[in-house]
């Protein structure tokens, strides 16, 4: 294999010498040691915001637009004017007033011939405006066009569909602004339709207010906490090991003397702690924990909390020990090297 890569350029040699050394160590265990700390499990969504119930602002008189006091894609009450508008009579003395004072002119007029606001109906998100100053309108002139409601639209995973609940918190963010987080309850939670052979996932919607919103169009991801817990002990998911119904965890143990089949273990393991055996061929197709197996067995939500507790079992009674066989375990008999281990005492 040297010889070979010696034979190349030697820049490519390098490359491919590197590359053996990443696949010679890509299989190799790693360790790592459990903790104790506080945990959540964080389903990833994504999704995007829809504005929805729209409807016009239209001019109720005819006029001219004197002034617009509101600007695009924000929110207004029903008492915030989005515009003033004045009839054709003021509109006509501003244009003559001379060197008088508008807010004077105004002022004495107003009673007569008030300017005539433009409002929402109700609290409403401003999509479009229509309107420039010193325009004239007409009667049923559209000036705005606005949405009474912000939708934050949400999609999640077939395989997370089962983990979700209306009042879950979500923290959610743009797409092309992450720095931005904004925080909810998950609302109108609804599976997707099933079938035999479908595993449907699901869809959330969340009204945005005016304290809390993203503009319309905006694409946005983010995660739902599906549970959460306080001061547990917690190990990597990808060292547990699954076996039917039970999850194992390899753990570092101290050993003593080996016969042909059992060995003592010194320290690491208290007695009547169930074990996993496994042989070669066995381990070769041993089924490693994962959140969608333990979902798909009913079990808890695959995170550190799925660490349950092994089952305590009697130990087996030993029977007469095996006659000794060649195998990948040698017997160790400590005694003096002139003394018949087996002889009489």
């Amino acid at each position: 294999m040297l010889t070979n890569l010696l034979a190349l350029h030697p820049m490519k040699a390098l490359i491919a010498a590197v590359l053996v050394s990443l696949a010679a160590t890509a299989d190799a265990a790693t360790s790592a040691k459990a903790k104790r700390g506080d945990m959540e499990l964080k389903i990833r969504v994504s999704g995007t915001i829809v504005a929805d119930d729209l409807f016009r602002i239209k001019s109720t008189i005819e006029g001219r637009v004197e002034s617009v006091q509101t600007s695009t894609y924000v929110w207004h009450t029903s008492e915030d004017p989005l515009a003033f508008l004045a009839h054709r009579e003021l509109a006509a003395m501003l244009d003559s007033k001379g060197t008088q004072n508008v807010d004077i002119l105004e002022d004495r007029w107003q009673r007569v011939y008030r300017p005539t606001p433009a409002r929402c109906p109700e609290d409403c998100f401003i999509l479009k405006n229509f309107l420039k100053v010193k325009t004239w309108v007409k009667p049923e002139s559209v000036m705005f066009e606005a949405a009474a409601t912000l939708k934050l639209v949400g999609r999640v995973r077939p395989e997370d569909a089962s983990l979700v609940r209306d009042g879950q918190d979500i923290f959610f963010w743009p797409v092309k602004d992450p720095k931005r987080i904004l925080r909810a309850k998950v609302a109108r939670y609804l599976l997707d339709i099933q079938g035999e052979q479908v595993n449907p996932g699901a869809t959330f919607t969340i009204l945005m207010t005016p304290d809390r919103f993203l503009n319309p169009g905006t694409e946005w991801e983010g995660h739902i906490v599906a549970q959460s817990k306080k001061d547990v002990i917690y190990v990597p998911t990808g060292a547990l090991i699954r076996s039917g119904d039970s999850v194992y965890l390899p753990v570092r143990v101290s050993t003593g003397i080996t016969t042909q089949g059992l060995t003592e273990i010194a320290a690491g393991v208290e007695e009547r702690r169930e074990v996993l055996v496994l042989d070669d061929a066995q381990l070769l197709g041993a089924e490693r924990h994962k959140q969608e197996a333990a979902a798909a067995a009913g079990a808890p939500p695959a995170n550190a909390q799925q660490i349950r507790q092994v089952k305590e079992t009697a130990a087996p009674e030993l029977g007469p020990a095996p006659p000794k066989k060649p195998g990948k375990h040698a017997t160790v008999i400590d005694a003096p090297p002139d003394e018949d281990p087996y002889g009489e005492p």
